[in-house]
């Protein structure tokens, strides 16, 4: 087993001695869509950016690929209409049913993640591929609830009709509401693929452009849950409603929660010296031919 280790690293060693760097940076747009076996919820298309730093080591046609970046992202959620209601009584003495719908809802979750991705592949001639995974820790979220309320008196029956659209008597018809939060989400690993073109700039000491398109899906479930009610009611002055998103409400043993992303990257990257850029043609040191020119003028 010794052995094996050592074979290894003298092979690992070997290829970064002999293989081309590069350090550059990458900018991209993510396109963000999340899967959970939430039945409330229909995931809507969100977006996001991301912006890094890269190491990569070409021997050949053989491509490693690393580095670290931020990632920002917004996840847009859906939510069910759901409704509301408490028993009051109003200042004539008339007891009645206080009731509200809350509907067109939507959660959205702004999310930063430090990420390190780690990336094999191949490069021939203008086309590149590369698989391989991506470690994201989430550094901050917050959260976005909107929805509409409408409000109406329920007296059983005791008028011709309930009473709506009296927002000086509490009952508001289509009534904007909106909250804001915070979120804890746990890290993410996400299986990842790129293809793409590269092309070598020859006006900036061969610096390469690479443009590709990614897609990157977590593999685990990122939820760290809570236990907020989904709707906090304060009824101190008709009724006024607090949303609080629902991957806040939802315990992680029930609930699942992962991402896709799909978007396009624009890296560019810098050579580094390498061992084999100080050799010749002929594979004999430069820096000996050199000398050898010196001793035939003596």
């Amino acid at each position: 087993m010794k052995r094996v280790y050592l074979i290894l690293f003298l092979s690992v060693w070997a290829l970064l001695l002999s293989g081309q760097h590069y350090f550059g940076v990458a900018i991209g747009g993510v396109a963000d869509y999340q899967f959970d076996n939430v039945d409330k919820t229909t995931s809507r298309l969100g977006g996001g950016a991301e912006f890094g730093a890269i190491y990569r080591l070409q021997k050949n046609r053989f491509l490693f690929q690393t580095g670290f970046g931020i990632d920002y992202f917004v996840s847009v959620l859906g939510v069910d209409s759901m409704s509301l209601s408490a028993k009051m009584i109003d200042t004539g003495g008339t007891p009645f049913t206080y009731r509200g719908i809350v509907y067109d809802r939507e959660d959205r979750a702004n999310v930063v993640e430090l990420s390190v991705p780690l990336m094999f592949g191949f490069k021939v001639s203008s086309f590149y591929a590369l698989v391989g995974a991506k470690f994201a820790y989430p550094l901050m979220a917050t959260t976005r609830q909107t929805a509409l309320l409408t409000t109406y008196g329920d007296y059983n029956g005791m008028f011709y009709e309930d009473f709506y659209d009296m927002p000086q008597h509490g009952y508001a018809n289509g009534q904007s509401v909106r909250s804001n939060g915070k979120i804890d989400f746990l890290y993410d690993v996400r299986a990842c693929a790129e293809l793409g073109g590269n092309w070598t700039l020859s006006g900036l000491n061969d610096s390469q452009l690479a443009v590709g398109l990614f897609a990157e899906y977590g593999v685990i479930n990122t939820l760290k849950g809570g236990n907020k009610n989904l709707v906090d009611v304060d009824y101190s002055k008709y009724m006024n409603i607090t949303l609080n998103h629902i991957y806040t409400t939802m315990s992680r043993n029930v609930a699942v929660v992962n991402n896709l992303h799909i978007g396009l990257r624009v890296a560019l990257l810098f050579p580094v010296e390498s061992v084999d850029s100080k050799q010749g043609k002929n594979g004999k040191c430069m820096c000996i031919r050199y000398v050898n020119r010196n001793l035939r003028r003596r």
